[in-house]
């Protein structure tokens, strides 16, 4: 049995980013009506159980979404225990903000002898038998016969691969989910060949292009099981990284489908753009992070602002929404950092249309991490949260510093942004 567990974040917003984020989505309705996420929808169904199940490749596999509950232990466990007919391994994959949670289920229902296996980006921060098992990688073909038989450790290898993995995602357990989401996932390629430290992807450093034929059944699957959305987030960490991976994309979509991707600068051309027409994007998520190259530096990432400024120009004039991605709470960020984004955000403010918001999480899997942990100051893994002041010790500035820096980030984008909608009232 797949469990998906539900989030602190879900029942208890930080008011401000929740204010920010309902502006974000009215924005979001009026450049595309179908788009449309009601109170308790989530954004997108869990595309992870999908890719699970079917790694795991049982028909008899099941799916419990927890995801609306109140996130408490006790009762999440005796639900999972009315619902389990028979001795079942249950699977987690938690977030750093559920990890307690994910533990507390877990060792309830081993002592009603069940067996569970956590997998995922916080792995090696749980607590010593706190789950029957532990796979450290990336789900495979086989993945159930590695967990019974204790070979949790999956062989990572860097570079371009394509991803055969001896399955592709099956969308069987979120038919529920057709209704209640504005948009659904698709993922051409996986991972990244950029080495920022701040990121949390577990494939970082890695490139695998799903083969065309494997993209196109994908699609198929998605028309059956959601034939409402009209909304397609392309999951490549990097669109444009593969050439080929942008290519199948076009082969092998329907027109009904309009397009969210995310990319790099650095990935910016003018044939990628024509792809983006092409292929039908609306918006394009840019990783923006902060307009301070120094701070950025200090996270193996490159920043040119002016560059920044010139291909956000160009996508606006093709008629393409552009979304910054902003992350507040970087280790060496300043007060000077934050103006600078600030005014940044002012000299782009007639192109870039939305702001993605975050705060940084220390995520095990982030490059970062091992210089970061003897900072981390609270262990309470329900704190860890993009939406709350950052766990650790800044280099230049008090956690509380940054998290006001953050506040005052979420309101001027919302300012922005608010003022945006009323000028397409």
């Amino acid at each position: 049995m797949i469990v998906q567990l539900p989030f602190p974040s879900q029942s208890d917003p930080e008011p401000v980013l929740d204010r920010y984020y309902r502006s974000y989505s009215a924005y979001l309705a009026s450049i595309e009506p179908r788009f449309c996420l009601h109170s308790g929808d989530l954004w997108e169904a869990p595309l992870w159980v999908a890719h699970l199940d079917a790694a795991v490749g049982r028909d008899d596999t099941e799916f419990e979404d927890l995801s609306l509950m109140h996130a408490d232990g006790e009762c999440l466990a005796e639900h999972l225990v009315r619902h389990a007919k028979r001795p079942l391994l249950f699977l987690f994959s938690p977030l750093a903000q559920n990890l307690d949670l994910a533990m507390d289920v877990s060792m309830r229902l081993m002592r009603k002898g069940h067996r569970t296996a956590m997998g995922g980006n916080m792995v090696g921060l749980e607590r010593p038998q706190s789950f029957s098992s532990v796979y450290a990688g990336h789900a495979q073909h086989g993945v159930l016969r590695k967990l019974l038989n204790g070979d949790t450790a999956d062989d990572i290898r860097l570079g371009r691969q394509v991803a055969d993995f001896g399955y592709r995602p099956n969308y069987r357990h979120l038919a529920r989910f057709a209704n209640r989401v504005p948009l659904v996932r698709v993922n051409a390629s996986h991972g990244c060949l950029y080495d920022c430290s701040f990121c949390g992807d577990a494939w970082s450093r890695q490139l695998h292009v799903v083969p065309l034929p494997c993209l196109i059944a994908e699609f198929e699957d998605i028309a059956r099981y959601f034939p409402d959305v009209r909304l397609v987030y392309v999951g490549d960490k990097t669109f444009g990284q593969s050439k080929e991976a942008v290519q199948n994309l076009i082969a092998a979509r329907s027109p009904r489908y309009r397009f969210v991707i995310q990319t790099h600068v650095q990935a910016m051309s003018e044939w990628l753009i024509d792809r983006m027409e092409e292929l039908g994007v609306l918006v394009v998520e840019m990783g923006f992070e902060t307009a301070d190259p120094e701070v950025l530096r200090s996270v193996r990432k490159r920043n040119d602002p002016d560059r920044y400024l010139a291909w956000i120009e160009k996508l606006s004039a093709r008629g393409i929404h552009v979304v910054l991605n902003l992350l507040g709470g970087l280790p060496h960020a300043t007060a000077a950092a934050h103006q600078q984004t600030l005014s940044f955000l002012k000299s782009a403010a007639h192109h870039a249309k939305l702001y993605n918001l975050y705060n940084f999480v220390p995520y095990p899997k982030t490059p970062i991490f091992s210089s970061l942990r003897p900072r981390i100051v609270d262990w309470n893994f329900a704190n860890w949260r993009e939406d709350r002041p950052v766990v650790f010790a800044p280099f230049h500035q008090t956690a509380d510093e940054l998290w006001a820096q953050f506040i005052d980030l979420v309101r001027h984008c919302d300012d922005l942004v608010s003022s945006r909608l009323e000028a397409r009232a």
